[in-house]
């Protein structure tokens, strides 16, 4: 199995190719010949050369043939002078003329022009061998030739250059439309960096991509790269195609016309395209992976929250059973309640309830994330949300100091959550301080929003005092109110302050307009 050769059909008919000559020898042997877009004959997978009129050399190939066939062309008509005459010799000088207008355009035509009517003046007109014109007519004739030379020269000239033209501006096509195919059919950068590389016969090709992060001197990283000792930085290339402020397309090798400069920098704009939207598609898989990760997570926290809340139901009536055998002095009835017993089958049943409590919160957190989860936001009057959060958290002989304004202004929330959240800071924040040193609730009204500050009684304590050092800053509890406060519109931070403490920053949007006058709670509240 061997590729097409990629030489030209002109070199295939001098010397056969390496397919010809493996068929030719391969005896019994199948050969398999695979195709490609730069095999022989396919002219167009190059650009062609510059289209602006003719170059030098083919103004000197142009004067060349011209210098052959003048005086070729006259010998012959010096040999048949009789039956032709002038016109018939100025229709052939001016066959010449076309020809070299041509291939070289304007310049060569005229000169050529000027010779031919020299030719035919000295060999056709009388006197002969002279350059003296004895008849007007001849002189008529010969300026007519001039004239008719320069014209049809110039169309001829013109007429090749927008050949060329048309030649090259259908290769570009080509060649973007083949860049834009293989992008569509999925071909990574360095496929489409190496299709550019031989298009355009360069020795490597780069796609470069600038840092963005500022310094001194701009750092560049090789996005791909194809080709012998491909360029890492703009500087060290030949060519340079930039595509964005911080995407350019270097290469190493010949030097490209103007033409060529251009169409490059189209091929490195469908490269930039080509580049940004690798990006998006991984970005989107990577989106997709987060997603089903999510979703599984969303499944297993549902299916450990619904497996975990029949034992701890189970464990909970059990616990409640063994209190009260305690408090009767057990199955018999006889004695009275032993106190360590009591304390620890009280710290059993709180400790259950609390693994309740967090059951609930992983169910709810798992319908927040999956948009199960009904919101309903209107002002709501902080004070009242308060007080509601005061009175979930029930007896327990723990304080709560109250720094408030005399008046708060509503804030846009739905109540129930909203004083889920609250009783959910201020429980965690009872839990964690010392029995002499309750948590503070400050308040402070900011312009558009307004603050609640929930500060655990650990602030500046020793570790001895009963407060907890080793405070989890993403806990269940704050995990859930941060989810809910920040589907109210709202957000939640953390902070761990000197000493031991940990303080719990909520805002939340307020109405706009004047604030109502709201209770003054300022005091200690249970």
């Amino acid at each position: 199995m061997l590729g097409a050769s990629r030489r030209g059909r002109l070199s295939l008919l001098l010397r056969a190719g390496v397919g010809q000559r493996t068929i030719r020898d391969s005896g019994p042997i199948d050969v398999h010949i695979v195709t490609h877009e730069a095999a022989a004959g396919t002219f167009a997978s190059r650009p062609p050369r510059p289209a602006r009129g003719a170059g030098p050399a083919r103004r000197r190939s142009a004067l060349a043939a011209a210098a052959l066939l003048l005086p070729a062309l006259t010998l012959v008509l010096t040999a048949a002078r009789g039956s032709l005459g002038l016109p018939g010799a100025l229709v052939l000088y001016m066959l010449v003329v076309v020809l070299t207008a041509l291939v070289g355009g304007r310049g060569p035509a005229l000169l050529t022009a000027v010779a031919a009517s020299l030719l035919a003046d000295y060999y056709f007109t009388l006197p002969l061998h002279s350059i003296d014109v004895a008849r007007t007519v001849d002189i008529v004739v010969l300026i007519v030739f001039l004239a008719a030379a320069w014209l049809v020269g110039t169309a001829a000239g013109a007429a090749a250059r927008h050949t060329r033209q048309a030649v090259r501006a259908t290769s570009e096509a080509r060649a973007l439309s083949r860049m834009a195919v293989a992008m569509m059919h999925g071909q990574d950068l360095p496929a489409l960096l190496e299709q550019v590389r031989e298009n355009f016969s360069l020795a490597s090709v780069s796609l470069l991509e600038r840092a963005p992060e500022p310094g001194p001197e701009p750092r560049w990283y090789v996005v791909a790269s194809t080709g012998d000792r491909p360029p890492e930085r703009p500087w060290d290339a030949d060519v340079e195609a930039p595509v964005d402020d911080r995407l350019t397309l270097a290469a190493r090798g010949r030097g490209l016309s103007g033409d060529d400069l251009r169409l490059l920098t189209a091929c490195a704009a469908q490269l930039g395209i080509a580049h940004a939207h690798g990006r998006l598609t991984r970005h989107v898989a990577e989106t997709d992976t987060l997603a089903a990760a999510e979703r599984t997570r969303a499944a297993l926290l549902l299916a450990a929250g619904h497996d975990l809340r029949a034992p701890l139901g189970a464990a909970e009536a059990a616990l409640g059973r063994l209190s009260d055998l305690v408090r009767a002095g057990g199955p018999g009835g006889q004695g009275g309640p032993d106190g360590e017993a009591a304390h620890l089958l009280s710290s059993a049943s709180a400790s259950v309830r609390r693994a309740g409590a967090l059951v609930t919160d992983l169910d709810d957190l798992s319908r927040l994330h999956a948009g199960a989860l009904d919101l309903y936001l209107r002002p709501v009057d902080l004070g009242e949300a308060l007080t509601a959060a005061l009175d979930d958290l029930g007896p327990g002989g723990h304080g709560i100091v109250l720094r408030l304004p005399p008046h708060l202004p509503d804030v846009i929330a739905d109540a129930a959550l909203l004083t889920r959240v609250l009783t959910t800071l201020a429980a965690d924040a009872l839990r964690h301080s010392p029995p002499d040193a309750p948590p503070t609730l400050t308040a402070e009204t900011l312009p558009d929003r307004l603050t609640v500050r929930i500060a655990d009684g650990a602030i500046g304590a020793p570790a001895n005092g009963g407060a907890v050092t080793d405070r989890p800053g993403d806990s269940l509890p704050l995990r859930l109110s941060r989810d809910l406060t920040e589907a109210m519109g709202g957000a939640l931070d953390t902070t761990t302050t000197t000493g031991h403490g940990f303080a719990v920053t909520l805002t939340l949007p307020t109405t706009a307009g004047r604030p109502a006058p709201a209770p003054d709670h300022q005091g200690r509240g249970t």
